[in-house]
């Protein structure tokens, strides 16, 4: 795990976080606007100014390597603490190419990645000797990852380099981004406060709200406990699957989360590893499977536990095939319907999610 604390006073609060990340995998930094995520990005990065140094705190190691710590009086110079960073504007050189974009600075690292191998990982051949007004939104970003790849750096930061794109955009730049930490061993840092982002790319969340870390862990087990993250009110839950079918004339997806569940979903492909959010909102529980429904999912499921949330209702755990499905129902439902632990029952949700 890679830890990381600062503590600084910054114009309108006092940003405070102590988190540890994955040493790799995409770790999202989650977060309303002006909550600090770039502040701490900035930290990461050493782009902070030196403004109240005094009062501030800082501890990050990275790879055994102290790059901040305030009791050793140690902060290193950006450009020697091998993190590459990704902003939303790319910054590319305007007056070179993008082959002279890839590998500015590169001959000065003892790179062992070969520049050749992640242009073509990037589909970037065609654009080599175009230079960066004569390319698109997400053309530049692909070129701007490439660069930050061949500095080899330790870390890699992402700060919401989906953001100024483009939907189509941003969909043709997903697939890169997720390639990044398949293929190559660099922890990521993302920041994002868009939960279809989230979802697709995350291994591990941190989430921040005013300067502050208020939660971290798997997003699995962060979408239950945390409305902030789905920006729902109450408790939401993924499932995990692949794509077992598609059925084209009802416009619906089959998913295969150890059980079939069936999604309304389009350009899916078979195979395909997706992830699914529900708001427990979303799902009854039944005894039995209702003879007459227009709800097409309805999949038996194991009570796991009760507990009872803010708003008063029951949010009731079930366990399908290793995976956790909630349901928000009020007692009186619970008392009629006699739901206890170990109970087995029925599942009921509509075919509509998002997707990753």
């Amino acid at each position: 795990m890679i830890r990381i604390n600062y503590r600084k006073q910054l114009n309108n609060f006092l940003l405070d976080v102590d988190f540890s990340m994955p040493d790799k995998g995409i770790t999202v930094l989650f977060g309303p606007s002006g909550s600090g995520k770039s502040s701490v990005l900035n930290l990461i990065a050493g782009l902070d100014d030196e403004t109240n140094h005094n009062s501030n705190v800082s501890n990050f190691i990275l790879n055994n390597t102290v790059i901040d710590d305030t009791n050793k009086r140690i902060k290193l110079k950006p450009w020697v603490r091998n993190i590459a960073y990704v902003f939303q504007d790319h910054r590319l050189f305007p007056h070179l190419t993008v082959e002279e974009n890839i590998l500015f600075g590169y001959k000065r690292r003892n790179c062992t990645l070969k520049p050749r191998d992640l242009i073509e990982a990037f589909r970037l051949q065609p654009l080599l000797s175009h230079i960066p007004t004569e390319l698109s939104g997400g053309q530049k970003q692909r070129v701007a990852m490439v660069r930050a790849l061949l500095s080899q750096p330790q870390l890699l930061i992402l700060d919401e380099p989906l953001a100024a794109l483009d939907f189509q955009s941003r969909q043709e730049l997903l697939p890169y981004i997720e390639q990044i930490h398949k293929e190559l061993a660099i922890p990521v840092i993302y920041v994002s406060h868009d939960i279809k982002e989230v979802l697709r790319l995350a291994d591990y969340i941190v989430v921040m709200d005013k300067g502050t870390i208020i939660d971290q862990g798997d997003i699995a087990d962060l979408c239950i406990s945390q409305p902030l993250l789905t920006q729902q009110e109450g408790a939401s839950f993924i499932l995990e699957g692949r794509v077992s079918e598609t059925i084209e004339e009802d416009k619906l997806v089959k998913i295969d989360c150890g059980e079939d569940i069936l999604i309304t979903a389009e350009n899916m492909q078979l195979e395909q590893n997706v992830r699914i959010l529900i708001h427990a909102r979303d799902v009854s529980l039944c005894l039995s499977p209702p003879k007459d429904s227009s709800i097409l999912n309805c999949i038996g499921v194991c009570i796991e536990e009760l507990q009872t949330d803010k708003n008063g209702k029951l949010r009731v755990l079930a366990k399908l095939s290793g995976q956790t499905i909630v349901a928000v129902i009020s007692h009186r439902s619970a008392k009629i319907l006699n739901v206890v632990k170990g109970q087995k029952m029925y599942a009921q949700f509509k075919a509509t999610a998002l997707i990753k």
